[in-house]
């Protein structure tokens, strides 16, 4: 599949918060540490010739909401390694398609009600997946605007030369900007079941009405 039809169909959407928190195992499983380019694709299904015959076909190639949706069920089950881990591979693809702006709404058509009073496991995922891209911006922005843009090279020769450059800081994307804060403030615990108070939890969940610990966003 290449990168463009890839692109053209939507992603999965990855289990919600209660099933995710549930049994973490489950992710700890199905992306281990070593040799994630095994499990860094596209989850699209793929054309059942190519399932059957898969040396027909190159491997799947990865989408920006492929990695978007395990960068938010890492978060969630609270794995900090392999979050910082796909926080920074995000931002080392510097194509025009892996542009923050650019993320697509993980809920193009009926969207969950955030607002309801009775709040939905899917909007409490949509509301996370919208912090989520402030978390994003704010890490990429610190990068940005200290110099070191998206497609630097892996090793600088010239510092002086990279933060000569214009900027172009990142935004997160639209639909993340429109989506209601919940109805109602919900928990997400971390790893050992603890909960931070509302003036110990993160400002760009609590705006969605999401209370949970400030993940580790800086990197390099």
């Amino acid at each position: 599949m290449s990168d463009s039809q890839a692109q053209s169909l939507h992603e999965p959407i990855p289990p919600t918060p209660s099933r995710l928190l549930a049994d973490r195992t489950v992710v700890l499983q199905k992306y281990p540490l070593r040799r994630p380019m095994s499990w860094r694709h596209s989850l699209v299904s793929r054309p059942l010739l190519h399932r059957i015959l898969p040396l027909l076909s190159p491997s799947p190639s990865d989408t920006p909401s492929a990695s978007f949706y395990r960068l938010y069920q890492f978060f969630v089950i609270d794995w900090t390694v392999q979050f910082r881990n796909e926080l920074e591979y995000f931002w080392t693809r510097s194509e025009p398609a892996w542009a923050l702006s650019a993320l697509p709404d993980p809920y193009p058509t009926n969207k969950p009600n955030t607002s309801s009073a009775t709040n939905s496991d899917e909007a409490l995922q949509y509301a996370i997946m919208a912090g989520l891209c402030y978390i994003m911006e704010k890490a990429y922005n610190r990068l940005i605007m200290r110099g070191l843009p998206r497609d630097a090279p892996p090793i600088v020769d010239d510092f002086e030369e990279l933060q000569a450059r214009p900027k172009h800081p990142e935004s997160v994307p639209a639909w993340a900007e429109a989506v209601v804060p919940l109805g109602e403030v919900m928990d997400i615990p971390d790893s050992e079941g603890n909960v931070p108070t509302d003036e110990g939890a993160d400002e760009d969940f609590l705006r969605f009405g999401v209370r949970v610990a400030t993940p580790h966003w800086v990197f390099v």
